[in-house]
């Protein structure tokens, strides 16, 4: 199966600046962004202050092809998985594993994108990245829905809708755990529920019979009731 889901566009990176990237996205699952100051994040890397503007240009450049490094990451492990399957369930299964990488990884993820969220609401040089989070993560649900839908196994009358509901299952899952005091041992457990609830969630159902056609249906009968029996 084939996501069909276009890569996002992210910058080249050179190898020390990859490795400042991913200092940056821990410090800011770690520490969180709004407590990372130019100055702290050049102290959390190791490096001076003006190395991070010459390669970034500013903090917040910095933060923002982070995350697109991070979720370009995603993208790319969710394509890894499930291209090639032809299966729509296997493929749910397939994205399901690519989602639920490991504890520590889906943690420290979403720390920092609800710190995204937060941000794209109130600085507007941020607004892009939740439009690629839409288009991307959206967009591989949408795959592996509409796969499904075609082949009959899926069930999905707005496959953009029901994209969006997974994902809400997803993530609304995500945010609940990331709470949890014992998050490590139930990781398994949540994937399992957010599994089975979009299986739910895409069970075919029977179209449900036109009301005319019930009541067409009924008068029929009604006639042939009243009809007088031959002797």
């Amino acid at each position: 199966m084939q996501t069909s889901v276009e890569l996002p566009e992210s910058k080249r990176f050179s190898e020390h600046e990859i490795r400042l990237v991913r200092g940056t996205y821990e410090a800011m699952a770690r520490l969180g962004t709004q407590e990372l100051s130019l100055r702290g994040l050049a102290r959390e890397l190791g490096v001076s202050p003006p190395l991070l503007i010459y390669h970034f240009g500013s903090r917040e450049n910095l933060l923002i092809e982070t995350m697109h490094w991070a979720l370009a990451g995603t993208v790319r492990r969710i394509r890894r998985r499930v291209d090639g399957i032809t299966d729509p369930e296997q493929a749910l299964a397939a994205l399901m594993d690519a989602v639920f990488v490991d504890a520590k990884a889906n943690r420290d993820f979403h720390l920092v994108y609800m710190d995204l969220v937060q941000y794209s609401i109130r600085h507007p040089s941020f607004n892009g990245l939740t439009d690629l989070l839409r288009t991307h993560i959206n967009g591989s649900y949408a795959a592996v829905i509409r796969a499904g839908v075609r082949d009959g196994v899926f069930g999905a009358d707005d496959i953009d809708l029901a994209a969006k509901q997974a994902r809400a299952i997803v993530e609304g899952g995500f945010l609940q755990w990331i709470q949890e005091e014992d998050w490590q041992q139930t990781h398994r457990a949540l994937q399992l529920a957010c599994h089975q609830a979009l299986l739910t969630m895409l069970k075919r159902r029977p179209r449900a019979r036109s009301a005319s056609r019930v009541v067409g249906s009924g008068r029929r009968r009604g006639r042939a009731a009243e009809r007088p029996k031959p002797d």
